[in-house]
């Protein structure tokens, strides 16, 4: 199953953009059937799982106002990726381009390198206000490097399950049903121990964000040509107006 075909009027949208930011030369009617085939021949894959905002399909448009975007016009998900490692120029004040996905398994996922990577969009705080207007928001990220790890999940604007490792682990709200608890078993005779891990109520031993992300919405990694797909990628502007010229970067779409 491939992304849809945006409509007459974004394609539109579009096609100016990419007039004004580098396609200059190519007519408007190669660049439409350029742009035409491209969403034709797209299909769901592996997405990557550094950082990323997740709200469900059916409500994700009310996204866009509670994280400031505007201006939004259709991408494939590579343009969408790509434009994602140089996303910021600056008027003087810095503006993001913004990357959502088609809907995957009922869900779409926002990437906002700049945004999150600089908390300006604090992670636990941005999915409280995404939930309240889209009625169930997460967030992930992780750096095997510096060993890292975020995973939280909010419905109606309250953060109901969360794991968040910097240094020492830190939990929000009790186990979820997918995962695993140690029992007094696992302990055998060192009852010490048992009572001891017993006295953080939130704690579990499932910590990875790919396991949380396939329980609580979809793993991004685990996309393939069989994931359903409704819909195409969005890119959007974190200031109105600000236009997409003067960015760094401009890959091929």
């Amino acid at each position: 199953m491939t992304s849809a075909m945006p409509t007459e009027a974004d394609l539109a949208n579009l096609i100016d953009v990419l007039l004004a930011t580098g396609a200059a030369g190519r007519s408007r009617a190669v660049l439409e059937d350029l742009v035409r085939s491209r969403f034709a021949e797209e299909q769901p894959e592996e997405q990557p799982d550094h950082w990323w905002l997740a709200v469900p399909g059916e409500t994700y448009e009310a996204a866009f106002e509670v994280l400031g975007l505007h201006d939004r016009i259709p991408v494939t998900v590579s343009y969408g990726h790509d434009l994602q490692t140089e996303d910021t120029k600056y008027t003087p004040d810095p503006v993001y381009r913004v990357f959502v996905t088609p809907e995957y398994a009922g869900w779409r996922l926002i990437y906002a390198n700049s945004p999150l990577g600089s908390t300006s969009w604090w992670p636990h705080q941005v999915i409280e206000r995404l939930s309240k207007v889209c009625g169930r928001a997460q967030v992930f990220y992780q750096d095997p490097f510096a060993d890292s790890v975020i995973w939280a999940a909010a419905e109606d604007g309250e953060v109901v399950r969360g794991y968040w490792r910097d240094d020492e682990p830190e939990w929000t709200g009790t186990p979820l049903p997918w995962e695993v608890v140690l029992t007094a078993a696992d302990f055998g005779d060192d009852e010490d121990e048992y009572e001891a891990y017993c006295e953080d109520p939130g704690r579990s031993q499932t910590t990875g964000i790919n396991t949380a992300a396939a329980n609580l919405s979809v793993d991004p990694a685990a996309i393939t040509t069989d994931t359903p797909v409704r819909g195409h990628g969005w890119l959007a502007l974190t200031a109105a107006g600000a236009g997409y010229d003067g960015f760094d970067e401009y890959p091929a779409l």
